[in-house]
């Protein structure tokens, strides 16, 4: 019986994430944590974790503005880890702590320039 409940939870939790890409005609989708990839460079295997453990993960490739959309249950202070894996297989990770409420959506940037990987607020 535990093992079909986590397996249940595991699955549901994966299909709250979802990246929108050009080829997949995806205009909009429901989430409260939205992270935009802003470089030519193709990223992927993007990660939220919190105290260790994944809360949501999704594999697919984002590059030159494209979106993947998350949802956090609301929760103040929120401390979570956003990670993900560039085109040269390196992994990059930024904590961050926010309060996710059901209107409210928090905005990430995750941008290339010189050399270097950076994930902030989108602005």
């Amino acid at each position: 019986m535990k093992k079909s409940t986590l397996l249940f939870v595991l699955v549901f939790t994966l299909s709250l994430a979802g990246c929108s890409a050009a080829n997949d005609n995806v205009v909009h989708q429901d989430g409260n944590l939205i992270i935009t990839n802003y470089s030519d460079y193709e990223i992927t295997d993007i990660t939220i974790t919190h105290l260790g453990k994944t809360i949501s993960f999704s594999p697919k490739a984002i590059k030159d503005t494209q979106i993947c959309y998350f949802t956090i249950d609301p929760v103040d202070d929120y401390i979570y880890t956003i990670s993900f894996v560039d085109n040269n297989g390196e992994e990059h990770s930024q904590e961050f702590t926010d309060n996710f409420t059901e209107d409210a959506q928090i905005l990430i940037a995750i941008q290339y320039s010189d050399g270097i990987w950076t994930l902030d607020y989108d602005k």
